[in-house]
């Protein structure tokens, strides 16, 4: 009786050995497809990843292969597919680059939520600046004074109170003292409440055109006044 209890263990032992070893040989990567990535190329999400045709299909499970893609901060959200015919596919949701942030010399590309995407310092001096600017920041100790500098620039660039082709630069140590510079023109802003102060903005700005008044800068921090100061 032992001895059949035996053999039947090895038998299932060795079964299971050789339909693992039939699920490795049979279901494996055939084709790689990697979608919705604009910024990351294939070969570097494929670095990422670390599977190549003809590895298993089925390991690294879809939650590891998802963790592996998440560690990269360019790569916002994903999604994994398998098919039992060798079809991988991977769904990229790539985080947006908000504006440039230069810090101690070096120059970083940061994402809407805050997040350094990359070290742009060797880019930039190749590259025409094509987004707005944060100076003054440490992003990696800052971070709240970070978002509400990038809140500030989607607030002001889907409202349109911005032209594509200005010249944005964000200054200011902290959340209190953000100022938005428009080629050249200071607007100390603070943070919050931007609908109530852009509102004022606007009106101080058409005042001010109307009596072909030159101004040197305007602070909206205040809730019950605007600060405006013509030029000399």
């Amino acid at each position: 009786m032992r001895n059949k209890k035996i053999i039947f263990i090895v038998t299932g032992f060795i079964f299971s050995v050789f339909f693992v070893f039939l699920l490795y040989k049979f279901f494996t990567v055939k084709q790689i497809v990697i979608i919705g990535n604009k910024h990351l190329p294939d070969s570097e999400i494929r670095a990422i990843l670390g599977i190549k045709e003809g590895h298993s299909i089925l390991y690294p499970s879809s939650k590891n292969i998802y963790d592996r893609l998440k560690k990269s901060p360019w790569i916002k959200e994903a999604k994994i597919r398998k098919d039992l015919n060798g079809k991988l596919t991977i769904f990229i949701q790539e985080s947006t680059p908000t504006a440039i942030l230069q810090h101690n010399s070096r120059y970083y590309l940061v994402s809407n939520d805050g997040e350094v995407l990359e070290d742009f310092t060797d880019k930039i001096k190749e590259s025409k600046i094509f987004l707005p600017v944060i100076k003054e920041l440490d992003p990696f100790k800052d971070k709240k004074t970070l978002i509400d500098a990038l809140n500030l620039i989607i607030f002001v660039k889907t409202k349109n109170y911005v032209n594509p082709e200005d010249e944005i630069i964000i200054t200011g140590s902290t959340s209190e003292n953000l100022t938005l510079n428009v080629n050249g023109f200071p607007i100390i802003v603070g943070t919050g409440d931007y609908e109530t102060k852009f509102s004022k903005y606007m009106i101080v700005v058409t005042e001010s055109q109307k009596r072909g008044l030159s101004l040197e800068y305007v602070d909206l921090r205040f809730p019950d006044k605007v600060i405006v100061k013509p030029s000399q």
